[in-house]
């Protein structure tokens, strides 16, 4: 982001998507018991994603991460202590503005953004003080979305997830997720769902009822919806014509048979076949092929392959004709 746009610096801006966690459990202490909700929340591993704030000037159009002008882990601590002294709602308001305060550096805030500006935003955001700024649940009106939109800043937050592969699984990491799916074979967490051996494909296989086009060929296309409104066709016939010769010809397999690569991890796969691996890569790599074999795929070590024992037969009988 730094290289696209100037903003930010990566080691001083970037913080674990569960660092908010810090200001929304000091939030829900000041909101009370009585809250029917309580304020959005993310406790997963730190090593889940990164996220910053980006605070932008709506008519100056100056913008600073947030943790530029603010010392962001001094904040947080200091955050943390008033929300662990849980002295009540006005204290603990009193608490993070002068929090607020301590760790605000003028020279580097954007030039309008005064520390009672801050304040406010924070306050507006969190709701500690319940001052009207505008609903934002059932009953908001147009005056309630033009009373919230008329704060010269906004604030705007960025995120990003590392996805995992087989080479830096963190089973840590899958246990602390904090996004269920719901599947027939029960709750599974986003990061295994959708990362590592890949259970997406295997439960979505296992419970598959038709392909697409067969759905589409039994039951017909779905409707048609834009803004909760159906779109109705007029008609569903078309003036697309199919060659037959060509629908019968099935795949190309001219390029498969000479090894031309049709894509990029084709080529990719093409070129590390290609490469001479030293001896030590080799065992490497058998080293890495055994273990997920014994780990992932419980295969059991003591048992021989069927192609290992051809190749070794296939060795023996070639020496017992050279000799």
């Amino acid at each position: 982001m730094k290289n696209q746009t100037g903003i930010g610096e990566p080691a001083r801006d970037w913080f674990p998507i569960s660092f908010i966690s810090t200001f929304t459990d000091w939030a829900d202490l000041v909101k009370g018991p009585e809250q029917q909700f309580g304020n959005v929340s993310c406790g997963c591993h730190p090593n889940c994603g990164i996220g910053t704030a980006i605070l932008v000037d709506k008519e100056t159009k100056e913008r600073a991460a947030f943790t530029s002008f603010v010392n962001g882990p001094q904040l947080a601590n200091d955050v943390r202590l008033v929300t662990d002294t849980a002295r009540g709602r006005a204290w603990s308001a009193l608490g993070m503005a002068l929090s607020l305060a301590r760790n605000y550096d003028a020279f580097k805030a954007p030039s309008r953004l005064t520390v009672f500006r801050l304040m406010e935003r924070f306050d507006k955001a969190f709701g500690a003080t319940k001052r009207d700024y505008g609903k934002v649940g059932n009953g908001r009106t147009i005056e309630d979305v033009q009373k919230r939109r008329s704060d010269r800043f906004l604030f705007l937050f960025i995120a990003g997830m590392w996805f995992q592969d087989l080479f830096n699984y963190d089973f840590r990491r899958t246990e602390m997720c904090i996004i269920p799916y719901a599947t027939q074979m029960g709750e599974i967490s986003f990061c295994a769902y959708n990362t590592g051996i890949g259970w997406r494909q295997i439960i979505e296989k296992m419970h598959m009822t038709a392909t697409l086009t067969k759905w589409y060929e039994e039951h017909g296309r779905h409707e048609i919806f834009a803004g909760n409104k159906p779109v109705p066709l007029a008609t569903t016939e078309h003036s697309l014509v199919l060659n037959p010769e060509a629908v019968a010809a099935g795949a190309q397999t001219d390029l498969d048979e000479q090894g031309v690569a049709k894509n990029a991890r084709e080529e990719q796969l093409l070129a590390r076949k290609r490469k001479q691996m030293t001896p030590d890569e080799s065992r490497h790599h058998e080293e890495m092929a055994r273990l997920y074999r014994q780990h992932v795929l419980k295969e059991d070590p003591t048992l021989v392959s069927v192609g290992m024992l051809k190749a070794t037969l296939r060795k023996s009988d070639s020496e017992a004709v050279v000799r």
